[in-house]
C-alpha cells in the first residue's frame, strides 16, 4: 500500500515512541503531553487524527468530529500494521520524503560516495543507515505483515 502521507497525526504521551516512526516514514506527526481539551482543538483547527491509548479521549475525539484511532497493545510493529490497515499508512521508508524523529520537519537527503546522509535543516541534527537499520527494516517488514492480515 502506498498510504497517504498527507495524513496528519497528534500522538498523545501514552504513545511517545510511535511518533518517530511515524516521522521516519514521512507523516506530520505531533508529540502531545497536555490537556485533552486543547488537544482535541488543535486537531480541529489543523486537521489532525488523534493517535491514543486513552478510550475516554478517543470517544471525546470522535463526539467533537475529529477523527481518532484508539490504539491497543504496546507492541510497535502490532501499532504500525494496525494503521497501514485501519488508515492505509505507508509502511515504507521514501528516502525523498521523510521527517527528522527528533523535530517532525522535513530532512534533506544528501548522497554521498559512501552513505546517504538526511540532515534536518530546524535542529541539525543527522541521520544515516547505521546498524540500528537493520531493527527498523525488521519492524516495518513484521508490521507489513500485521497490516495485512484482516
Amino acid at each position: 500500500m502506498n498510504g497517504n502521507r498527507g495524513q496528519r497525526f497528534l500522538v498523545d504521551a501514552m504513545l511517545g515512541n510511535i511518533v518517530s516512526w511515524l516521522r521516519i516514514l514521512g507523516y506530520d506527526s505531533e508529540y502531545w503531553d497536555g490537556d485533552d481539551g486543547k488537544l482535541v482543538q488543535k486537531a480541529l483547527e489543523e486537521d489532525r487524527i488523534i493517535l491514543t491509548k486513552d478510550r475516554e479521549l478517543y470517544v471525546y475525539s470522535m463526539r467533537c468530529g475529529v477523527q481518532a484511532v484508539l490504539i491497543d497493545g504496546n507492541n510497535t510493529a502490532q501499532i504500525l500494521g494496525a494503521l497501514n490497515r485501519k488508515n492505509k499508512i505507508s509502511l515504507e521508508f521514501d528516502p525523498e520524503n521523510t521527517r527528522c524523529p527528533t523535530c517532525n520537519h522535513l530532512l534533506r537527503r544528501n548522497k554521498g560516495v559512501f552513505r546517504d546522509e538526511w540532515i534536518c535543516s530546524n535542529c541539525g541534527k543527522r541521520y544515516w543507515m547505521g546498524r540500528h537499520w537493520k531493527n527498523i527494516t525488521r519492524i516495518l517488514e513484521e508490521a507489513k505483515k500485521i497490516g495485512r492480515r484482516s
